[in-house]
Parts: C-alpha cells; sequence; structure tokens
C-alpha cells in the first residue's frame, strides 16, 4: 500500500477504537464466532479438531458486521460533507 493509503487506513482506525463502539462490535463478534462454531456448529460432537464450523459461519458473520462498522464511516463523512 502506498504512504497515502496507510496514513487515513491508521486515522479511520485510530479515530474507530477511540470510541466503545469498536470493543462492542468486537465483542459481539467473538460472541457470536464462538457461538456459531462450538454450539451451532457441532464442534465438540464431531470428534475431530476441524475448523470447518468456524469457516463456514464467518461469511455470514462479516454479511452482518461489516456494513454495521461501515455505517459510522459513511455517516461521517456525509456530516462532514466530503462524499
Amino acid at each position: 500500500m502506498s504512504g497515502g493509503v496507510m496514513t487515513i487506513v491508521k486515522r479511520e482506525l485510530a479515530g474507530y477504537f477511540v470510541s466503545p463502539v469498536a470493543y462492542v462490535f468486537l465483542v459481539i463478534f467473538l460472541l457470536l464466532a464462538g457461538f456459531f462454531t462450538f454450539t451451532v456448529g457441532n464442534f465438540f460432537e464431531r470428534g475431530e479438531a476441524s475448523l470447518v464450523s468456524f469457516f463456514t459461519w464467518h461469511p455470514w458473520l462479516y454479511l452482518f458486521l461489516v456494513p454495521a462498522v461501515g455505517m459510522r464511516l459513511w455517516s461521517e463523512e456525509r456530516r462532514l460533507g466530503t462524499m
């Protein structure tokens, strides 16, 4: 990545992790990933250490959590008038 892109990425991540919203989303993601992997994915009932259930449910988690994270950035850009 170029230096300009990394500067923007660092600024956005720093701005995001200043508020507790980032930590709330992180906890929600970890709880849902654990629930879907171990409970819904029958991790312990399979009798083998397979992460198939972990990677099966991840796209579904990303489908809902990534847009929710992006909405904050989008609304801030609209508020500042830069979009």
